[in-house]
């Protein structure tokens, strides 16, 4: 780990840079809207969730002049914040019952862990709902699941594991928690272009590439594209996250892209679930943090691997801005019609099916796409019914229990 990463207790803090404080400011906006959202009935009473911070450093940074919060702060913040919010004007209170457990295997990170928080004022919680753990995250993974699994029977819990490289969260242990846990969420930090700078041509006989799928024919198209800055390497980017969705175990993945200025390269910041409201969730936080955070490849509907369009158009980078919303938009309107004959059988498609299978593949949130099926149905080239099956008029509201179909006459697109 670099020095600008170090905590000791006694010495300075380390300067916060600025991807570092983009990432901390999309966890704490995200873990609002989290639970906001997972306790949004006024009948919900009670809520258990564990927060595992993998990596968890010392507790916070420098900033300028100020001191901003490490990621332990952020996660318990973010709890007190809720249990605040959520019971203004509750007639039941509710109760948020959270276990926080932070790792680190630098002595030094835990000694000022600790210290940290009894200056916040968490100190008596210690080893009373919050865990300080001194050693690797994946060899204490198994323990921790364990817990999870007897306190939890919906295993409801948030990973947050901000690596500094690519190999102390190893997809063996994403891919454990996808397994054993009925609703987990990971934030993964990826230093993506730190793996492919350290490709060499016998990297493919080793466990620690090959878990991410590299293989003889990947550094094979690596060594060919690399030295194309503009486009090469964002192709090569895209194959190696889809080797990484399929090998976490999660149904539901949404990767982007930060430049580290001080390492020179690009770092991908992850949200691995199994639930596509989670996934619609994230990245509409990412929309409101427009311009920090980027996609690769167009924002409608696209291929998370190879992506010929890449080659066509050289339209790489999505930088979640208001012009790059309105192409998505435009389309959308051009893709989807023929994503929903894709996935139609006997006729009909329902939203919540056409949403599981897409999301991976877009940029557009829930609300864009069901603006996007409201346009195709005011322009007649689809109909949307209730779940009353009645057929919903023009400009009407889609739901995710709304079924869509293809009207007897086609306008705008033909069969293939």
């Amino acid at each position: 780990m670099p020095k600008n990463f170090m905590w000791k207790s006694g010495r300075p803090l380390p300067r916060i840079e600025s991807h570092t404080l983009r990432k901390l400011e999309v966890l704490k906006n995200y873990l609002d809207v989290y639970f906001d959202t997972v306790v949004s009935t006024p009948a919900s009473d009670c809520l258990n969730i564990t927060l595992v911070d993998g990596f968890a450093g010392g507790g916070a940074y420098q900033n300028g002049e100020g001191v901003a919060d490490g990621s332990p702060l952020v996660l318990l913040n973010a709890v007190n914040r809720a249990r605040e919010r959520l019971n203004q004007n509750r007639k039941k209170p509710l109760e948020i019952n959270a276990r926080f457990f932070f790792i680190d295997d630098n002595k030094y990170h835990i000694e000022a862990l600790r210290e940290r928080l009894w200056q916040e004022g968490f100190g008596s919680q210690i080893g009373h709902g919050i865990e300080i753990i001194h050693g690797k995250f994946s060899e204490k993974l198994p323990d921790i699941l364990s817990y999870i699994k007897l306190g939890q029977r919906a295993g409801r819990s948030i990973f947050l594991l901000d690596q500094f490289g690519y190999l102390d969260a190893p997809m063996e242990s994403i891919n454990l928690i996808f397994s054993n846990l009925k609703r987990p969420e990971v934030l993964l930090t990826f230093a993506i272009d730190g793996l492919l700078n350290y490709l060499q041509e016998t990297s493919s006989e080793l466990e620690k590439f090959r878990q991410f799928g590299i293989t003889d024919q990947f550094i094979s198209e690596w060594n060919a594209n690399k030295d194309d800055e503009s486009l090469g390497r964002l192709v090569t980017q895209r194959t190696l996250m889809a080797n990484i969705q399929m090998r976490s175990g999660s149904e539901f993945f949404t990767p982007f892209m930060l430049w580290s200025p001080t390492d020179k390269r690009w770092m991908m910041f992850v949200h691995l679930s199994r639930h596509q409201a989670a996934r619609d969730k994230m990245l509409g936080v990412h929309w409101s943090e427009q311009n920090y955070f980027k996609h690769i490849g167009p924002g409608s509907i696209f291929s998370l691997g190879f992506d010929v369009r890449l080659i066509e158009t050289k339209d790489s980078l999505f930088s979640f801005a208001d012009q790059d919303k309105a192409i998505m938009n435009d389309q959308l309107l051009e893709n989807l019609p023929l994503e929903i004959r894709r996935y139609m059988t006997g006729g009909k498609l329902p939203v919540n099916v056409l949403l599981k299978n897409i999301a991976n593949r877009t940029a557009a949130t829930n609300n864009d796409l069901f603006e996007g099926l409201m346009n195709l149905a005011r322009y007649r080239e689809i109909d949307i019914f209730s779940k009353e099956e009645k057929i919903k008029r023009p400009g009407s509201k889609v739901d995710l229990s709304d079924t869509l179909a293809i009207p007897p006459q086609l306008t705008l697109f033909t069969p293939f």
